[in-house]
């Protein structure tokens, strides 16, 4: 095992792709709850801090070819797989950095309309989070977005029983980190089966979920010495230092009505609660949630509801190739499962299958009419299943790179296809 700075270096990170990070998925969701979004037809500029191997920059990079960006990480053994596949795909308005974030920040003279960080801000120290907090700081321009994903509590709470755990015990153990967490987690497999946990349920629950994660992820996850959850508040405040303002979630669930993502018997409580931070603790508590993926934005504009209406009609959709054709569907939420009736979901399923569709033109299904309202829930949830997707509004039927990344990305084995026409891509799961 091998650490810089507390920090697991001995092992590649494995390749992940989030959809909640792409420039249109970022767009859309921003612009559903009334917020002018940085403008996706322009020369905008995405950085990412901490991009590991670079998949969500290389995705977004061939998908928008007037777009610059920059991946930033401190490990070269990342950045040599991202320069590769770049190169393989021909990826000219794409360039890696190898800093940490202080060096990155006190070099950086470029601004960004988009800041991405995922899976980064709870495995590293307090000073990287105020270096991290500095770019955003200098480099964000007025109307940018934020988008931080970080541990929460209370879901994660428990985890920080066997993450130190692990911590502890990995550095007195032989071989490759993601080796050490696999003993680790037999060892604790085995304590838990002589009643260990007994009366830590949900301790029990997450050892049986991290059985069945990658080791490699865990050990650079787990095996850190700054592995932190946060009260997402206490994140908006940090955050807030820089002059940002938290505006909504990138993940579309956190995002819907009370009624859809809190507990019935809360939601009244939750609903007329009208001071923000008590709110969104109370909604934390509610779900019991685990993660978060933040947007905030510097200056954030907010349309009227006319203004808001107008922009989501023009907006097209399409569905992704794991949609059914018709029938009700089984939405899986953190709340558990949602049941959408087949008179909702059956009429908007035929009418996407015909081919992309605007907010507008599926309007005028009878189920929507005259209920803007409705549709967008239902669309939201769609896009929670995996379902739907918004249209990349800069969508070209010629890019380039599209084909190369596909087969750079398929040498790989990673099951990652890009969409372009929806700015974003498919993961298969194994």
């Amino acid at each position: 095992m091998s650490r810089v700075d507390g920090y697991t270096t001995d092992i590649t990170f494995p390749a992940f792709f989030y959809k909640e990070m792409q420039p249109v998925w970022i767009s859309h969701l921003l612009r559903f709850e009334g917020f002018q979004a940085p403008d996706l037809a322009g020369h905008f500029r995405l950085c990412e801090l901490g991009c590991g191997v670079g998949v969500n920059l290389l995705v977004a990079a061939a998908c928008h070819p007037a777009a610059q960006f920059i991946g930033v990480d401190f490990n070269p053994q990342h950045l040599e797989i991202a320069r590769t596949l770049a190169q393989a795909a021909g990826l000219h308005n794409l360039e890696f950095v190898q800093a940490d974030f202080a060096q990155f920040a006190a070099s950086q003279p470029q601004a960004f309309d988009f800041i991405n960080t995922h899976g980064v801000w709870s495995w590293i120290a307090p000073g990287h989070q105020q270096a991290m907090l500095e770019v955003v700081r200098q480099s964000l321009k007025v109307g940018g977005v934020f988008y931080l994903h970080y541990m929460c509590h209370p879901g994660s709470t428990d985890l920080q029983t066997l993450q130190h755990f692990l911590n502890v015990f990995a550095p007195h153990v032989p071989g490759s980190s993601s080796q050490q967490v696999q003993m680790g987690l037999k060892l604790l497999q085995q304590l838990a089966q002589r009643g260990m946990f007994a009366d830590q349920p949900n301790v029990l629950r997450h050892l049986e979920q991290l059985q069945r994660k990658d080791a490699t992820h865990l050990a650079h996850e787990f095996l850190t010495d700054h592995w932190q959850p946060q009260h997402g508040v206490d994140v908006h405040r940090q955050v807030g230092s820089t002059g940002l303002q938290y505006v909504c979630s990138a993940d579309v669930f956190n995002n819907l009505d009370v009624s859809l993502s809190i507990p019935g018997r809360l939601q009244n409580v939750v609903a007329q609660t009208k001071i923000a931070a008590v709110a969104e603790t109370l909604k934390d508590m509610a779900r019991n949630s685990h993660q978060r993926m933040d947007l905030f934005q510097r200056a954030p504009q907010v349309c009227s509801v006319q203004e808001q209406l107008q922009d989501i009609q023009k907006m097209g959709f399409q569905l992704l190739p794991n949609a059914p054709k018709s029938g009700a569907i089984d939405f899986t939420t953190p709340m558990g499962n949602v049941q959408g009736p087949e008179a909702l979901c059956s009429p908007l399923l035929g009418a996407l299958h015909q081919g992309p569709q605007t907010f507008a033109a599926l309007m005028q299904l009878p189920p929507f009419h005259d209920n803007p309202a409705l549709l967008l829930q239902s669309l939201q949830l769609m896009m929670m299943q995996s379902l739907v997707h918004p249209v990349n509004p800069v969508a070209s039927p010629s890019l380039p790179a599209v084909p190369l990344l596909h087969a750079a990305l398929q040498q790989q084995a990673w099951g990652i296809t890009v969409m372009p026409e929806m700015g974003t891509a498919t993961l298969r799961r194994p």
